[in-house]
């Protein structure tokens, strides 16, 4: 009879230890098949006409360098262009997947996850080559009144500047348009986007970018922490990103466009 007793409790406690088991194991397939589920469509980002990293077509080196990451990890990747403010509220209403080119800054941290940096903008001053002004750092920028573009993240910097004026506008074409017709004194703008924007209207001998930088800040993609996939896709596209690095497709990439926009104005 206690022999009996005894194999009855070994066999319940293997039937408590078995359910648990498939329950966990119940959990993590249905884990792994919402995952894969959510990447048999592509994912979709926003951001607003940045040439050269994105053109009005959606074409660009930031399109470029994030769908190759995503790609070498069997993701599609596609984008909207919108204004930049606007895309920001389509991320914040998950209405698109990512942002797939934006500075980290602490407030954002808040409520976005971010990926790995896979390049670095240089924020110039730019300035009408008639000005009078001296650039030799931030003081030299108290009293002016400076273009930048809407929603970016630099904004909590510049409003450390003394009695610096900041005009919000659309795009770079916008605050280049400003400064050379008088309405700014100044713009603050990527470099690379200024020397493209700059060749294309014939602005070479008009306005003029002040070197060093103002500001560096590393480009990142980034997700809302509330996307049910978010950790999952930053993942995937990290590891993209040092899987086209090794392969050397992300120098290809950068060499092509670096040779379009980096060629200084004449």
């Amino acid at each position: 009879m206690y022999y009996c007793v005894s194999l009855g409790r070994h066999d319940k406690r293997y039937r408590v230890a078995m359910t648990k088991f498939f329950i966990i194991l119940l959990l993590c397939i249905q884990s792994t098949a919402a995952l894969s589920n959510s990447i048999t469509q592509p994912l979709v980002g926003s951001h607003n006409e940045w040439p050269p990293y994105i053109f009005a077509d959606g074409t660009g080196m930031t399109t470029e360098l994030v769908r190759a990451a995503f790609f070498s990890q069997n993701i599609a990747f596609d984008i909207k262009i919108a204004p930049f403010s606007r895309a920001m509220r389509m991320l914040e209403n998950n209405e698109i997947d990512l942002i797939p080119a934006l500075w980290w800054t602490e407030n954002r941290a808040k409520t976005i996850l971010f990926s790995q940096p896979y390049f670095t903008n240089e924020l110039s001053i730019i300035s009408n080559t008639k000005s009078q002004l001296d650039y030799q750092g931030p003081h030299s920028l108290e009293s002016l009144t400076i273009s930048t573009i809407r929603g970016y993240g630099y904004h909590e910097y510049l409003q450390s500047i003394d009695r610096l004026t900041i005009a919000p506008l659309l795009n770079v074409h916008s605050c280049l348009e400003h400064v050379k017709k008088h309405r700014a004194d100044i713009a603050l703008v990527d470099k690379y986007a200024a020397w493209f924007e700059m060749k294309k209207n014939g602005y070479s001998t008009e306005l003029t970018i002040w070197q060093p930088a103002l500001i560096k800040h590393p480009l990142h993609i980034g997700i809302s922490k509330e996307h049910p996939n978010a950790e999952y896709i930053i993942t995937s596209f990290n590891k993209g990103l040092e899987q086209i690095k090794r392969s050397g497709e992300y120098d290809e990439i950068l060499a092509r466009y670096e040779h379009l926009a980096s060629a200084q104005p004449e």
